[in-house]
């Protein structure tokens, strides 16, 4: 058949991404800090001192020699001679005849029999059998039924298929990878520092001098002229008479004290503070989508078409033959060999051999000897012996002893007593108030939309006549 071919235009949509942005409001927050003070009050003390008179008693001793008389017991001795009786020893000794026994070792011999038995080698024998094989070839034959091929020439027809070809316009799609922009956010983070401040008050000391006045009383005292009249004789004599009056004229002592005078003063401490600071921002990125493209070519199309064909054939013809086949089998002989097995055997050979044996025996042997045996007998003699008669005598001693004799004195003693002299300071103190504000600015945001693209794809169409 003849192909009639058209071209059909067809139209081919896709959505087509595209980036569209907008100008957008958002809030951005500042904090800034003010300073915010306030009078607040603090109690500062002062120690001063205040004079107290007090009284400390005070022992005052003094050593003075006192007679004491005790009485003293003394012992007085005389000798006199007394007489004394006592017992005398005395040696009295007699020869007294003993046996005496020694044991006395002696040697007894005797004659015994003791077996001695000497070992030597003999060698002994007997006979062993082993198994010995050996390996023979054997020729066994078996008939085996074996294939035998002939071949035979035969005419041999088959239907076979031919192609047969021609060109037709053919649409060719293909997938292309197509790079296509897309948008997407992502968060980038920045260390930004912020200024912390705090406020710590310190304590500052000076030392002023303050005026501290006394009232105290002293003893004044003028001398004056009084006027003093007496009657003389009748008559009135009148003359001055000097006199002393005093009195308690208050004074007023003052000195300047000096005191610490101390205030919390404010110290601002401040440093950064590290934090993240983080945002989206879109990052253009490249993305690769599947498109299928396609193009009219030109295919050779072929068709199978059935024809008949003959040929001769060699045709291969089997039948079974009989055939008688030998091969070497080995096969292993064994049979039993004696052999004569010899080893050294230990054999023991006694003997009963005389010996003499001595043994020590004891043997008791008596004498008779003379010892002298004395005796201790007492008699009574009498002697004169001197001897000392004491009594006792008591006695007055007297001493000297010294003693001590002590006063009690009341000393006068003046003593620094501190004490706290407070009062309320007003001092300044200032923190820092955050503040916040809030502002707007254009921030762009941006988004992917997809928009849709047409255009026209040319195709051949065909029809066989």
């Amino acid at each position: 058949g003849v192909p009639s071919c058209n071209t059909i235009w067809d139209e081919k949509c896709w959505d087509e991404p595209r980036q569209q942005c907008s100008s957008v409001q958002k809030p951005f927050t500042t904090t800034s800090y003010e300073e915010e003070c306030s009078t607040a009050y603090d109690t500062q003390c002062n120690t001063v001192y205040d004079t107290k008179v007090s009284y400390v008693p005070r022992q005052e001793c003094t050593t003075v020699s006192k007679e004491q008389c005790n009485p003293v017991t003394t012992q007085q001795c005389n000798t006199v001679q007394v007489p004394k009786q006592h017992q005398v020893p005395e040696q009295v000794c007699n020869q007294v005849p003993e046996q005496k026994c020694t044991t006395v070792q002696e040697q007894q011999c005797n004659t015994v029999y003791e077996q001695e038995c000497n070992t030597h080698l003999e060698q002994e024998c007997h006979e062993e059998h082993t198994e010995e094989c050996n390996t023979v070839q054997e020729q066994v034959c078996d008939t085996i039924q074996e294939t035998q091929v002939d071949y035979v020439t035969k005419e041999k027809c088959s239907l076979i298929t031919e192609n047969q070809c021609h060109d037709t316009p053919v649409q060719k799609c293909n997938n292309v990878q197509k790079p296509v922009t897309r948008t997407k956010t992502e968060e980038e983070c920045n260390t930004v520092y912020d200024q912390q401040c705090t406020t710590k008050h310190e304590q500052e000391c000076t030392t002023v001098t303050e005026r501290q006045c006394k009232t105290t009383t002293v003893r004044e005292c003028k001398t004056v002229t009084e006027k003093e009249c007496t009657y003389v004789n009748g008559k009135e004599k009148c003359w001055d008479e000097p006199r002393e009056k005093c009195w308690d004229e208050p004074r007023e002592k003052c000195w300047d004290e000096p005191r610490q005078q101390c205030r919390q003063v404010p110290r601002e401490d401040c440093r950064q503070v590290p934090r993240q600071d983080c945002r989206q921002v879109p990052r253009d990125y490249t993305d690769y989508e599947t498109e299928e493209v396609c193009t009219a070519v030109n295919e050779k199309v072929c068709r199978p078409v059935p024809q008949n064909k003959c040929e001769n054939v060699q045709e291969a013809v089997s039948k079974l033959v009989p055939v008688e086949k030998c091969y070497a089998k080995p096969r292993q002989v064994c049979q039993q060999v004696p052999h004569q097995v010899c080893n050294q055997v230990p054999k023991q050979t006694c003997n009963q051999v005389p010996r003499e044996k001595c043994t020590t025996v004891p043997r008791e042997q008596c004498a008779t000897e003379y010892r002298e045996q004395c005796n201790t007998e007492y008699r009574t003699v009498t002697t004169t012996v001197p001897e000392q008669q004491c009594h006792d005598v008591t006695n007055e001693v007297c001493t000297q002893v010294p003693s001590t004799v002590c006063t009690t004195q009341q000393d006068k003693v003046e003593s620094q007593v501190p004490r706290q002299d407070c009062q309320q300071v007003p001092r300044q103190e200032c923190r820092q108030v955050p503040r916040q504000k809030t502002e707007y600015r254009n921030e762009q945001v941006c988004q992917t939309v997809t928009e849709r693209q047409c255009s026209k794809v040319s195709r051949e169409e065909c029809n066989y006549h």
